[in-house]
């Protein structure tokens, strides 16, 4: 899969020494091997299966656990025979994995696991092992948003390699021989079962005891310690492993909401802009409560030497790197049997428009998958089926395929792990109950897009259906749409920040954006203009309980939005912005949305001035107020004469 593209480090100096070596448990782990010693013989284990079949290695792994391990915090254990892992999306059956002792449920639930390994009797290739293990790695981050690392580990014949996955991409130890090493070998198996929770990389920042989950912040806006009770479960997360693991929670008492997110070290956090934003008079954009630094990935990473990434070829046979040209190809590293919905059609980076629902749908359960192979109604079908089951309301996919990339001098990301309280609460901008609050949403935030440009000099950048909410205008000083997330934001007249990546999301983003141009305000307001068609024109078919589905077009003409290269998808999308081919687009529209046709009409005419020659001006014009006055006066024309129009 394309997250993990040139992100892949095999052989990293220091690993062992960093994870096995000179820990509390450590010289217990060493006497465990030399009681074992004897065992080896003549340069092999005696005893070790030969062959090494899964039933015999399994019996042989018991065995050792059953003579060394017992008095171990975690346990070894296998699912082959048993039934497959509960709380993912998708049937596991894993080799071998650990989970605490203290968990003593007949079940296997991925929310336990510690450590994830995966065994084959034959020396298979390194890259089929890491296509299963990443497998694994994604439902355990899927389960465990918040967790910063895992452990993991190959044995395949007589080889071991160790690896450790974190939002940065996984490395590994190097692969050694158990029979070479056999100090090594028992050094990893009993020192897995003794890390604490922290060398587990599990999270150590949410205080759990019994059923409260507690967070606690030392510097809120007052400047004073606030402690904050999170719901039991995330309804915010994404399915993927190398991303910015955006993973939201409300507070119990509903009135906040709680980002977790692993952002670049080339841009401020989004604590710093809103604090800014605050404190210049900014209006329609989400208050800042309360902000947590907690960790980096240079600090995960500290004592590490990493040198070339490890490039391997995918299953489609194209080479796994950071080229550019291979970011819209949809490698099979890391495919997941579940596949994506729609091709990838929504948001991703640090979204949390999710974030702000105080209420579940069970009409509709948007989730995003990261492989692009089944055809719409299949992954359609089972991504509803999926959602309601494990009652999450949303799922992000990963950050890479929403991103241009640039070429980057750092060896990998350094991504900053933070956590952002916000207020108020709301709703998505789908959970829209008739045309004029879709409309007044989408004006209010174009409305807080423009205090936030002009008074608080800060560049939005990443303008989608998932930072926009809808808010109760009595909570949020007349607003019923405000803007979130400004994860990707910008200073006005700062430098480029070096991050990997240009800013956005795929299906809104602008056509020179696309074509890499410096962003601009016009560019946001141009993605406004693409969510309020996307709503319109794609997501309403896909609530369910909005239109017929018998009554869709045959032909979606959206998906070129966000398939194939950048340059595509801005022809494309330029294609579209010409009156011909903006027709096609309004026909995509379901029959309650056609009063919303002239408004889309008008709207498009001021974005794309066309010239005598009949080409589309594209460009930003000198004066921002001109241009957001014709745009929000148009949306108050629509707005005040229509009627309120039922959509459900």
């Amino acid at each position: 899969m394309y997250e993990l593209r040139g992100r892949i480090f095999r052989g990293v100096d220091g690993f062992f020494e960093k994870y096995f070596e000179g820990q509390s448990w450590t010289k217990r782990c060493k006497s465990i091997y030399q009681s074992i010693k004897p065992r080896h013989v003549d340069g092999r284990w005696a005893d070790f299966p030969n062959p090494p079949t899964q039933d015999d290695v399994w019996a042989w792994l018991v065995q050792f656990q059953d003579d060394f391990l017992l008095d171990a915090p975690a346990t070894y254990h296998s699912a082959q025979s048993t039934s497959s892992m509960t709380g993912g999306d998708s049937r596991r059956q894993l080799d071998i994995f650990l989970k605490p002792k203290r968990v003593k449920t007949p079940t296997h639930d991925w929310k336990d696991i510690l450590v994830i390994g995966e065994h084959k009797q034959s020396h298979l290739g390194p890259k089929e092992l890491l296509l299963q293990l990443s497998r694994y790695m994604r439902d355990l981050f899927t389960s465990q948003p918040t967790r910063r690392f895992a452990h993991g580990f190959f044995l395949h014949g007589t080889k071991m390699e160790l690896w450790v996955f974190d939002r940065s991409g996984p490395y590994s130890s190097g692969e050694f021989d158990i029979h070479e090493e056999p100090e090594r070998f028992i050094l990893s198996l009993a020192g897995y079962v003794f890390m604490s929770d922290q060398e587990l990389g599990l999270d150590t920042f949410i205080d759990c005891r019994g059923t409260k989950r507690t967070i606690t912040f030392t510097n809120d806006v007052g400047g004073k310690r606030r402690k904050l009770q999170l719901d039991q479960e995330p309804f915010v997360k994404q399915r993927a492993v190398v991303c910015r693991g955006t993973t939201c929670f409300r507070t119990t008492d509903h009135n906040n909401v709680v980002k977790f997110s692993w952002t670049s070290d080339k841009r401020p956090p989004e604590a710093d802009h809103l604090r800014l934003a605050y404190e210049k008079g900014v209006e329609g954009i989400a208050q800042f409560v309360g902000y947590q630094s907690i960790t980096s990935i240079a600090d995960l990473r500290s004592g590490l030497t990493f040198n070339r990434p490890w490039t391997i070829r995918g299953a489609t046979g194209t080479e796994l790197t950071s080229s550019r040209s291979l970011i819209s190809q949809p490698l099979q590293l890391l495919q997941v049997s579940t596949g994506e919905p729609n091709g990838g059609s929504t948001s991703l980076p640090g979204s949390l428009a999710r974030a702000v629902q105080p209420v579940f749908h069970n009409s509709y359960e948007l989730k995003k998958r990261a492989s692009v192979d089944d055809d719409d109604t299949t992954a359609a079908k089972r991504q509803r089926a999926n959602s309601q089951a494990s009652g999450l309301r949303h799922e992000l996919k990963p950050d890479s395929l929403a991103s241009l990339y640039e070429p980057s001098p750092d060896m990998y990301d350094n991504r900053q792990f933070g956590c952002l309280a916000i207020s108020p609460a709301g709703r998505a901008l789908d959970d829209f109950t008739t045309l004029s609050e879709l409309l007044t949403a989408l004006r209010d935030a174009i409305k807080a897009h423009r205090s936030l440009y002009l008074v608080g000099k800060i560049l939005h950048r990443d303008i989608s259906e998932n930072n926009i909410i809808i808010t109760d205008p009595r909570r949020a000083n007349g607003f019923t749409g405000m803007l979130i997330d400004l994860d990707l934001a910008k200073q006005v007249g700062s430098s480029r920040s070096g991050a990997r990546h240009q800013t956005g999301t795929m299906q809104f983003m602008a056509i020179e954006v696309l074509r890499k141009a410096a962003h601009t305000f016009r560019h946001d307001l141009e993605s406004f203009f693409y969510v309020l068609l996307w709503i319109c024109g794609r997501r309403t078919w896909e609530l369910g309980f909005l239109c017929d589905p018998k009554c869709r077009p045959p032909t979606d003409k959206f998906k070129k939005w966000y398939s194939g290269g950048f340059e595509e998808i801005a022809d494309a999308k330029l294609g579209d912005m010409h009156v011909d081919g903006f027709d096609t687009i309004l026909a995509q529209f379901p029959k309650p949305f056609e009063c919303v046709k002239p408004l889309c009409s008008e709207l498009r005419r001021i974005l794309f001035p066309c010239s005598a020659e009949g080409r589309l001006y594209i460009g930003t014009p000198p004066e921002p107020g001109p241009l957001y006055d014709a745009i929000i006066g148009k949306f108050d024309d629509a707005i005040s004469g229509m009627a309120s129009h039922p959509v459900s």
